[in-house]
């Protein structure tokens, strides 16, 4: 039986999942495992709102249950992946070492953002009582301090405000632009600060700030702080901080990555493969192919996606979901060729062809996602940048789209789970 594993269940790594399953028949002799280290995906996208509303909170956390259907030989097994080898990961399970072999692999590990974006939590339960230790501290307090004016930060900033119109909220960003990304046109970054303004949030922008006891590794704080601007050397009393800034990619579990055989140990060169050769030195993301395989030809089966891999130069939740559906469609492609010729027939290998795929055997390149964002800034509406409507439209299109509900039906749906 052929083996898939993905790595990771979030955006990305269910993406690939659920396209998979829509090529691979019950009677096709594959398999697929999904291993995640917390026991329901975190929607991720609508922690803000769970934040300030308590109610909404529950939308965060889905389980796995129904990701594959009963009596299928797909499974999801909860452990965190360790190494990296070129026919098999190392999977540590409550503590106990389990090697999980593979004949294609994708790796969807996402990143870490400070919290509340992204938590450190293990489980749901945990992530469920850190958003109510921080959503308490946030009723309490009345003076808040944002630091990052990057997608998070704006609509956090957003949001909480929205909630509580009566507390002071400060963003302050060391740019002259929110969301400064790149290949974002001016306008979207203009109107995303306009917005907050018009609602009561002071935008601070090329501003520098160093907050006693706030970090990465403790991004939100309630302790009053006094905190002075470097650039003006205005202060401002605060009681609750929240640090927003930076992505944080882990890829350590590809050090122990080699060719799975002697033979493929060397390039045409003679030169032994480095798994550095691979991995970006400042981003510690994966180099990929256009097709989302390693960017080394001796790992056409292994594939890197979403956040991890340096595919997209803005990482968002759709464009992960996008990679995960191309990097199965590019498996199925690779599984077809593989099973027919093992077998020496065409037909019945219980893997349907992909249809945008136009030849058998070629792969479908990834095309980086456009210049497009969603900035829900609470319930009522945002600005949006999308490559048809544009952004004058798109605060209609933040709400339409996004602010209602943040997705939530639909990735409840996605896991076939019944919303709660």
């Amino acid at each position: 039986m052929k083996h898939i594993v993905v790595v990771g269940g979030s955006y990305g790594g269910v993406a690939c999942v659920k396209e998979l399953q829509k090529h691979i028949s019950k009677d096709a002799n594959v398999a697929i495992t999904l291993i995640e280290k917390r026991d329901a995906r975190y929607h991720c996208v609508a922690s803000y709102r769970a934040l300030v509303q308590a109610d909404f909170a529950k939308n965060l956390w889905i389980p796995y249950t129904n990701l594959f259907p009963p009596g299928s030989p797909h499974k999801v097994v909860r452990g965190t992946v360790t190494e990296v080898h070129g026919d098999h990961v190392v999977m540590d399970l409550d503590g106990s070492i389990h090697k999980v072999s593979f004949d294609y692999l994708v790796l969807a590990t996402g990143s870490y953002i400070p919290a509340p974006a992204k938590l450190k939590a293990q489980s749901s339960a945990e992530g469920i009582a850190l958003m109510d230790r921080i959503r308490a501290d946030l009723q309490l307090s009345q003076s808040i301090v944002i630091v990052g004016g990057g997608a998070c930060g704006t609509e956090f900033a957003g949001e909480i405000k929205y909630a509580y119109p009566d507390k002071y909220v400060a963003l302050i960003h060391d740019q002259p632009s929110l969301v400064d990304y790149p290949r974002f046109p001016q306008n979207f970054k203009d109107k995303a600060r306009e917005y907050l303004e018009k609602r009561g949030v002071e935008v601070i922008l090329n501003e520098r700030v160093e907050i006693e006891g706030l970090s990465r590794d403790h991004p939100c704080q309630r302790a009053h702080r006094t905190i002075s601007l470097k650039n003006s050397h205005r202060v401002i009393e605060s009681d609750m901080q929240f640090f927003s800034i930076g992505i944080e990619v882990d890829t350590n579990y590809m050090h122990t990555l080699q060719p799975a055989t002697a033979a493929q140990t060397k390039r045409d060169s003679g030169i032994p493969f480095d798994v550095g050769s691979i991995i970006d030195t400042k981003t510690s993301a994966i180099h990929v192919k256009s097709t989302l395989q390693l960017d080394h030809d001796d790992f056409p089966n292994i594939f890197a996606i979403g956040d991890i891999s340096n595919a997209d130069p803005v990482p968002t939740a759709y464009a992960a979901a996008t990679a995960g559906e191309v990097a199965a469609r590019n498996i199925i492609v690779l599984l077809k060729h593989e099973m027919q010729n093992a077998s020496n027939v065409q037909e019945n290998t219980g893997i349907t062809r992909c249809r945008k795929s136009s030849h058998e055997t070629k792969l479908e390149d990834y095309a980086p996602v456009n210049a497009l964002m969603v900035l829900a800034m609470n319930p009522t509406g945002g600005v949006s940048n999308l490559p048809v409507v544009g952004t004058l439209l798109g605060g209609l299109a933040a709400w339409a789209v996004k602010s209602g509900d943040l997705f939530s039906g639909r990735f409840w749906k996605e896991m076939n789970m019944p919303r709660p």
